[in-house]
């Protein structure tokens, strides 16, 4: 049988004390606590991010970067919108509406560049789409998708392309074609299951294989959550995305 563990802490010294017949098991001290207390700074979140590579002319590739980087919290943000500081406070503010305008500005990049969408215009753009409310209630994946710039897509198909026929045994044809679906993540066949499945599977095959794969692992993220997300719809709740 195992002794059973107690401890009981002076809080007036922070010594740790034995109860009659049981192992002491050590603890924190009221200063340690305290000194804790002192480094917290609820204004930040340490948030983990992945910075990857591409390969050079010479094929030769920098290693991933893996970083803890201080991102405001809410109680963060609150402080820069509610700044006194003539300075800071106003360029805090600033660096907020840019960074919100920039997030309405992808969303509608991301929608006029939607191969269904290559006649709208100014007239027939969907500014209910592009609203920081509807943003906000998209699917964590579609959001994500918006910070993969443009030239990242780009060469995550030129990658594809030159990688999978050798792979696969497919024409190029065959493979320009699946990453132009991909491309389009799978918005000209939300409501066919069989080809976003067979798409999947094609794109599980590329990550195990191409020596790019990690560099191009947001693209893959995304394309793989959204195929399972419309893997799962019923038929009306896809057709109603349509």
């Amino acid at each position: 049988m195992f002794k059973k563990l107690a401890f009981v802490c002076n809080d007036a010294v922070g010594e740790e004390q034995a109860a009659p017949g049981l192992a002491v098991v050590p603890v924190q001290s009221a200063t340690a606590i305290a000194q804790i207390k002192a480094q917290f700074n609820n204004k930040i979140d340490m948030v983990d991010y992945k910075f990857h590579f591409k390969k050079d002319d010479l094929g030769n590739k920098r290693q991933t970067v893996e970083l803890k980087l201080p991102v405001p919290s809410i109680e963060g943000i609150v402080a820069i919108l509610e700044s006194t500081d003539e300075v800071s406070g106003p360029k805090g503010r600033e660096l907020l509406l840019a960074a919100v305008a920039d997030i309405i500005s992808s969303q509608a990049r991301n929608i006029l560049n939607d191969e269904a969408n290559q006649a709208m215009n100014a007239a027939s753009f969907p500014l209910d789409q592009v609203t920081f409310e509807a943003i906000a209630l998209l699917p964590d994946a579609e959001k994500r998708c918006r910070g993969i710039a443009k030239e990242v897509w780009d060469e995550f198909v030129k990658d594809y392309i030159s990688i999978m026929p050798a792979i696969t045994g497919k024409t190029i044809e065959a493979v320009s074609f699946a990453a132009k679906l991909l491309l389009g993540k799978y918005n000209s066949i939300k409501t066919n299951k069989p080809v976003i499945a067979k798409l999947k599977e094609q794109l599980a095959i590329y990550t195990n294989n191409s020596p790019q794969a990690e560099t191009f692992s947001e693209c893959v993220k995304f394309l793989d959550e959204k195929a399972d997300s419309l893997m799962k719809l019923d038929e009306s709740a896809m057709l109603a995305n349509l």
